[in-house]
């Protein structure tokens, strides 16, 4: 198998084994590599991607750190949005990223709360699904009517500006996925440390749109009317 059938092999058992009623995946455990506590579910899921990718590179991971050795970087988030795992919400994933002399030139990000696989290289960005046959386009959706404020809850300057814009948003706690899902929103805003795990695969996928990184936020969207008003109170705060 090449890296990106692998890296689908391994979602496709992180997949099967979210679906089961073992609540002892839910346990926490020690802090990881990347500052947040893991939990089982973190660690087995970090275990099925080595064992499915670690022929390819050194894996970087939020969870254990550095594992192994190569020439290409596997940067992964093992369980993206883990809380909302454990909490029954539905919106939690994966993210894969591998980068070739410093450069991302695969990104695999998976949605395990419906199946959907988003997969990127500089040839394509497609998205399949872990329980259909088939790849579809990724096309930009003109008929969105909100956006994606990741950690809205960290900064109340910046809500109270973006609601006085009229403007309509949701927070759900994994942004890896809204990356992945950012062609279909308004725009995806995150404020707080950015981590190369959460990003790696997702800024990937961005890289059509307009980006912002800059005092602590990272903005992105399709429209650039949206784009450079919300630019606009992002710096008005200094």
């Amino acid at each position: 198998m090449d890296f990106v059938q692998s890296a689908i092999k391994a979602n496709q058992e992180i997949y099967n084994l979210l679906k089961s009623s073992d609540f002892s995946l839910k346990k926490r455990l020690q802090r990881g590599a990347g500052g947040d506590i893991s939990r089982v579910v973190d660690i087995e899921a970090e275990k099925i991607f080595i064992k499915y990718l670690g022929k390819f590179g050194q894996i970087i991971s939020e969870e254990s750190g550095i594992i192994g050795k190569g020439r290409d970087s596997i940067i992964i988030d093992p369980l993206d949005g883990s809380d909302n795992f454990v909490s029954g919400l539905p919106y939690f994933g994966s993210s894969v990223a591998r980068k070739k002399d410093g450069r991302v030139c695969d990104g695999i990000i998976c949605n395990f709360a419906n199946g959907d696989i988003f997969i990127k290289n500089d040839e394509s960005f497609k998205k399949i699904n872990i329980k259909k046959d088939g790849f579809s386009e990724t096309i930009s959706n003109n008929y969105a009517t909100i956006g994606i404020y990741e950690r809205a809850y960290a900064s109340l300057d910046l809500v109270c500006k973006i609601n006085k814009l009229g403007l309509k948003y949701r927070s759900p706690g994994a942004l890896a996925l809204s990356l992945a899902y950012a062609h279909d929103f308004k725009f995806v805003i995150f404020e707080g440390k950015i981590r190369e795990y959460d990003i790696a695969a997702g800024i990937y996928m961005c890289d059509d749109m307009e980006i912002l990184f800059e005092d602590g936020v990272m903005l992105i969207s399709n429209d650039k009317k949206i784009f450079d008003k919300l630019t606009k109170i992002v710096r008005g705060r200094r």
